[in-house]
């Protein structure tokens, strides 16, 4: 296996930047995700990688050897489509192999790799089936297979669940994080998904208009976003975001909008005392919320409940606090009154600011 670097790469369609300056080192056997947007880069990032597309500015590293200006066929790396690119004419067994016989690799050879991946993979009983029989687990599964005869020093996956359904979309990330423990693989993953993302990564980078917004672990961005963003796209539900001002007074800092009087604790209150910005995002997660009947406590002091979605363990409560819509996660199967009027207290302890204008986390 191998190092991915990229080194202030950079990609245009005439007067249209699709990747701008990005400077990215996948470690030997990690698994890094490519999430954002449709748009934002991710895919024809990935693509450079793979040599399907020319990069107009910088370098890119497999290993130590600077491939810029090197076939895709002579990369050693492998790729999974959103679409199966099966031959529909060819069994399961003469898919996986058609790659390897034209690098004219002995037959003997072949047939031990093509069985050690349908091993792998749980294909060992349609290695003789045509991909019409399949389904499109079973397809993507083959695919699959076809990447791991190669043992390529890098695998590249495009958006490869996005045309199952919701239930092989869940198995099938299963199938791809175990292939990765079992390989020990350098990987290179790009969806659109976050749960994708937050499930199979290693690190994450998230991007959006062509630049990377941040890199992490998973966890680095649920919990510490770098902007506003990354925070409103990493989390499911996303983070509620609402604007406010900042009001100081008798030592006290306080956070307002219409329906919002939040007093911060003093860590908070010391980050703003000296700051002449008047106009920050809060955000909050929707666990860091919870209804409340004490007039006194500090959060939201009016919202109304809109809709809610129970969905067993967990009730999601989407709440119109003036303006803004507010989503409250709440772990009980109690049903509330539509149209009902609420308090929301807000933990104080798992907030964020975010700078009005530019959008960058306070601290």
């Amino acid at each position: 296996m191998a190092e991915v670097r990229l080194a202030q790469v950079k990609k245009r369609y005439g007067d249209v930047v699709a990747v701008r300056d990005v400077s990215l080192t996948i470690q030997d056997k990690e698994f890094v995700v490519l999430v954002g947007p449709s748009g934002c880069g991710k895919s024809t990032t990935l693509r450079m990688i793979a040599g399907l597309e020319e990069i107009t500015e910088g370098e890119i590293f497999i290993g130590d050897r600077l491939v810029n200006d090197v076939a895709p066929k002579d990369r050693d790396i492998a790729m999974v489509f959103q679409s199966y690119a099966l031959y529909p004419h060819m069994t399961v067994f003469e898919n996986m192999a058609f790659g390897l016989r034209l690098q004219r690799i002995p037959q003997a050879q072949i047939n031990d790799r093509v069985n050690e991946a349908a091993n792998i993979l749980g294909l060992q009983d349609l290695l003789k089936r045509r991909p019409g029989a399949l389904s499109g687990g079973q397809r993507q599964r083959v695919a699959m297979g076809r990447a791991i005869v190669r043992r390529p020093a890098v695998f590249l996956f495009d958006e490869p669940l996005s045309n199952l359904d919701a239930k092989l979309r869940v198995q099938m990330r299963t199938e791809i994080a175990r292939l990765h423990h079992q390989l020990e693989s350098t990987s290179v993953y790009v969806t659109h998904d976050q749960v994708e993302a937050m499930t199979l990564a290693d690190r994450i980078v998230v991007m959006n208009e062509g630049r990377i917004q941040q890199v992490g672990s998973p966890m680095e961005l649920y919990n510490e976003p770098a902007n506003q963003f990354v925070a409103s796209f990493i989390g499911s539900p996303s983070m509620n975001l609402i604007p406010c001002d900042v009001v100081q007074k008798d030592g006290k800092v306080t956070l307002q909008n219409e329906g919002l009087n939040l007093t911060l604790s003093e860590a908070w209150s010391a980050k703003l005392k000296d700051s002449k910005q008047t106009k920050w995002m809060l955000g909050v997660r929707p666990q860091h919320l919870s209804l409340v009947e004490d007039s006194n406590s500090t959060g939201f002091t009016h919202a109304v409940l809109e809709v809610q979605e129970p969905l067993g363990a967990e009730t999601f409560m989407y709440l119109r606090c003036g303006s803004e819509q507010i989503v409250l996660r709440e772990e009980s199967e109690e049903v509330h009154e539509i149209g009902a009027s609420y308090q929301l207290k807000i933990d104080l302890d798992h907030i964020h600011l975010f700078d009005h204008e530019t959008g960058l986390a306070l601290g």
